[in-house]
């Protein structure tokens, strides 16, 4: 990649029409399309999209924070990210967009000039791929990072709402998705559903208090929920049959619980059963199941049903559940590869119970989630296509969608 050149170079998507198409060197199509990518505009981030043969795949969002620290060890892993062992099909070139808080300016240094060389030197030398366009928005405005021309590229450069603006009325397909940004994500997962009636709530609560829960009886209550609502796709059965409530929430008191849940879902009962229960547990096959340290993915079939079943059991939780619930949904999100919407969980943890994460030796579960954010990045699991959720889910609806269906 050169600093000295406004050249573009041809890496335009093909056209979602004809009249119409989807040019990546367009400030308010690149920006349109990270928004659309993933659900929302990411703010204080390193956002890159592979491209190959016309398509997107392979995307990956960083904070800015450790790239600041260091430019040159983010730019080698973010490289293997995206195009090193695991990443097939590896992409041909890249989409970089850089979202900070100030916006360039002609006589602020290249501060980002590092991370990118070393990010396109290493996606060279692992795949002959190369940085097709970097875009740099802040402040509500986006600039080409590699145009020094002011008469090309005015600074601070061009408006970015009134781009995306005119990339929405062109191409309005842009505009539509299913993905919610971080802060929303935790709203509606706390969000009541509409069949929880008030009486439910208290009719659960006012149970007679179940007795401890062993492992075995955890996991047969847990494993019971969970494939009812894999069957189902939906746990909303669960606001029928109440009386299964109160044993799936009083076992979540134990701080064991979320480990066997992660286990449960990434490997199945039989895994917790020989793993997990013995006097002496093996430390390292456990680490590998639950933090995507082992080459085989997770059921992830199994990870959405728990998902689906943690948000129906809010509402009916007691504050140490409450907790146990959010960690939970930030070790799925993290695994699931979206470290944005994992650090949302994480902080909606440490406004909600401040006094707990403080406490010394207290294992609150969104701990661990946020030390392996912080420790890890990525998870190992969202790195390599094949064991990554995004892939599997892309392949459940696309065999939802086989011929013989409109």
């Amino acid at each position: 990649m050169t600093t000295s050149s406004h050249i573009p170079q041809n890496h335009d998507l093909p056209p979602i029409n004809h009249a119409a198409p989807l040019s990546i060197n367009d400030p308010g199509d690149a920006l349109a399309l990270v928004q659309h990518t993933f659900g929302y505009l990411p703010q204080d981030s390193l956002v890159i999209i592979g491209l190959l043969d016309g398509r997107t795949g392979g995307n990956l969002r960083i904070d800015l924070e450790p790239v600041r620290r260091n430019p040159v060890q983010a730019g080698v892993r973010c490289a293997e990210w995206i195009a090193g062992a695991g990443a097939e099909p590896v992409p041909e070139a890249v989409l970089v967009a850089i979202m900070e808080d100030e916006p360039l300016s002609p006589e602020a240094p290249a501060d980002h000039d590092q991370l990118l060389g070393t990010l396109a030197d290493r996606l060279a030398e692992l795949a002959g791929a190369q940085i097709a366009q970097v875009w740099y928005a802040a402040a509500g405005y986006v600039r080409d990072y590699d145009c020094h021309d002011e008469h090309c590229c005015p600074y601070p450069g061009t408006e970015l709402h009134s781009a995306m603006a005119a990339t929405w009325e062109r191409l309005p397909v842009l505009l539509r998705t299913g993905e919610l940004d971080p802060h929303e994500a935790v709203e509606e997962f706390l969000a009541v559903t509409p069949l929880v009636a008030e009486h439910r709530i208290r009719e659960v609560q006012q149970q007679e208090a179940c007795p401890p829960l062993t492992t075995s009886g955890a996991l047969t209550v847990w494993e019971a929920a969970l494939v009812r609502t894999e069957g189902a796709s939906s746990a909303e059965w669960i606001h029928s049959e109440t009386q299964r409530i109160p044993a799936l929430l009083s076992s979540l008191d134990e701080s064991w619980t979320p480990i066997l849940l992660m286990l449960l879902t990434t490997r199945g009962a039989e895994f917790v059963l020989t793993a997990a229960c013995p006097a002496e547990p093996d430390e390292q096959a456990l680490r590998e199941a639950i933090w995507g340290d082992s080459p085989l993915p997770p059921r992830w079939e199994s990870v959405e049903a728990l998902d689906s079943l943690l948000h129906e059991l809010v509402p009916y939780a007691s504050p140490r559940q409450r907790e146990q619930l959010l960690g939970l949904k930030a070790w799925i999100e993290w695994i699931q590869g979206s470290g944005s919407r994992s650090a949302a969980f994480v902080e909606a943890v440490h406004r909600e119970f401040p006094q707990r994460w403080r406490q010394a030796g207290y294992p609150v579960l969104a701990k661990t989630v946020e030390h392996y954010l912080q420790a890890v990045g990525v998870c190992s699991w969202a790195r390599v296509k094949q064991s990554s959720y995004s892939w599997w889910k892309s392949r459940a609806i696309n065999s939802s969608a086989e011929p013989g269906m409109d």
